[in-house]
């Protein structure tokens, strides 16, 4: 009985091995180890350390269900190859590593494979700009770069300097930090980033780009000027008033209090006390000659108390970008369309 199970043992062994003894005893190649990949722009970077088989003539790199190949030879003089596919859709895939005697001998398919990814315009198109705050100052343009990952290696800022010429700046570091764009043209309306990552273990490298419109009335300001409240004399302004435009829209600015409330609110004077208008703050329209344009509640028009802004076009309702001031006159509307009080203001920036 034992005998007939050591017999039927070594049949079904004998079956097993049968297609590799076909043509007699065969000698395979070594295979390839350490197996890795690297993405690349439609194109794959395939690592691995070489047999140390001294006959091996070639190695045969198989994707696509073995339906694309590519053939190299050894390399003598490193243990480590690199072998670079190109012309790849972006996707993933799987690729089977042969090596190949003179003979034509075959190492065994499927014991060196190894999956990477190419990458490409979809990758490419779901990438951002680093994040970014930009307005403007006595200095120049101050650009705010918040903190980025590791995968970004720079970001250029391409802008028009005072003599009308195209400029490019580089930040390579990934902290957070500011910077100045002292020579821009006073009345640049745009910035251009561009972005670059090398995404992890990545040999390509991808770019998000942005064109980020920025105001040149954005930033801050002193305010001064006259405020008349024509249902209360004990109301009166609060100038001088630290102030920022904050830009909202290609065209927009609102006024930010910053001494009070620090939101978007006109401060007042209640009987010489800090107060300021409920339900009150401006947005203020500009076209692109710099003139104001227009001006609205940002609670409403009218709010829930009833309160509107509107425009008074007596004013010099401009911005000037090479002497950075604002001016502009306005009225607050309280009841519809009755003008309770009259702002005439100068906004200098800082």
């Amino acid at each position: 009985m034992l005998a007939v199970m050591l017999m039927a043992a070594c049949t079904k062994m004998d079956h097993a091995y049968a297609p590799y003894l076909e043509n007699g005893e065969q000698l395979y190649p070594g295979v390839p180890y350490q197996l890795e990949t690297h993405a690349g722009r439609e194109r794959v970077e395939v690592q691995f350390t070489q047999s140390k088989d001294p006959n091996i003539i070639r190695y045969i790199l198989y994707w696509n269900n073995g339906q694309k190949k590519m053939e190299v030879s050894p390399d003598k003089q490193n243990a480590v190859m690199k072998v670079i596919v190109p012309g790849l859709a972006e996707g993933d895939y799987t690729f089977d590593i042969v090596s190949v005697y003179k003979a034509g001998n075959t190492s065994t398919p499927k014991s060196a494979i190894v999956s990477g990814q190419a990458l490409g315009s979809r990758f490419e198109s779901e990438l951002f700009i680093r994040k970014i705050q930009a307005s403007n100052s006595r200095k120049g343009f101050a650009l705010q770069y918040f903190e980025s990952d590791a995968t970004s290696k720079y970001t250029d800022v391409t802008y028009k300097d005072a003599g009308g010429i195209m400029r490019q700046k580089r930040l390579t570091s990934t902290t957070a930090l500011f910077d100045t764009l002292a020579d821009i043209h006073p009345s640049a309306v745009s910035l251009v980033f561009r972005t670059a990552y090398v995404p992890l273990k990545c040999i390509d490298t991808f770019y998000a780009e942005a064109t980020v419109p920025v105001h040149p009335a954005s930033g801050s300001f002193v305010c001064t000027g006259t405020m008349i409240d024509y249902t209360s004399a004990s109301l009166t302004g609060p100038y001088p008033w630290n102030v920022t435009l904050r830009q909202t829209g290609a065209r927009t600015l609102e006024l930010v209090d910053e001494d009070q409330t620090h939101d978007v609110f006109h401060k007042i004077l209640s009987g010489g006390s800090p107060s300021y208008y409920g339900s009150f703050g401006l947005v203020f329209t500009t076209d692109g000659e710099n003139n104001v344009t227009g001006v609205v509640n940002k609670y409403g028009q009218p709010a829930s108390n009833g309160r509107s802004a509107e425009l008074d076009p007596s004013g010099i309702n401009k911005y000037d970008p090479v002497a950075k001031v604002l001016q502009v006159k306005y009225w607050m509307n309280q009841p519809g369309s009755t003008h309770r009080t009259l702002f005439d203001e100068t906004m200098t920036m800082k």
